[in-house]
């Protein structure tokens, strides 16, 4: 299960930064934009992409500790 969520992660990261930088979840980065100052989207939809899909990954290996400590 842990591979398979690692492999479904790193295939779809690419395909989410691009649709990411194109404006879906904009309201990720828009602060930063407006923080900094600048226009471009990239390293900003980036660096928004990579939080949200660590934090995913915090997520799902805190639930996949806790259920293999309920199911030994």
């Amino acid at each position: 299960m842990r591979r398979g969520f690692y492999l479904i992660l790193g295939f779809t990261f690419p395909g989410f930064w691009a649709f990411h930088a194109s404006g879906l979840l904009s309201w990720l980065y828009s602060p930063l934009q407006n923080l900094f100052g600048i226009e471009t989207t990239g390293w900003l939809s980036f660096f928004t992409a990579s939080l949200l899909y660590i934090f995913l990954t915090v997520i799902f290996e805190l639930f996949t500790r806790a259920w293999k400590n309920v199911h030994p």
